[in-house]
């Protein structure tokens, strides 16, 4: 079983950042590329066992 989480960011330091203190438990993750706007996405699985 995985759990999905969504992340907005502003900045890709920041993604880097929660992806640094999810590490352990980061199964996959996928960031939008070229969006235009204040605000990117990132979708991250999380492994729950």
């Amino acid at each position: 079983m995985s759990v999905k989480i969504r992340i907005s960011y502003e900045k890709p330091q920041e993604l880097d950042t929660v992806l640094k203190l999810l590490r352990p438990i980061v199964k996959a993750y996928k960031a939008e590329k070229g969006k235009d706007g204040q605000y990117r996405r990132a979708y991250v699985d999380i492994k729950t066992e």
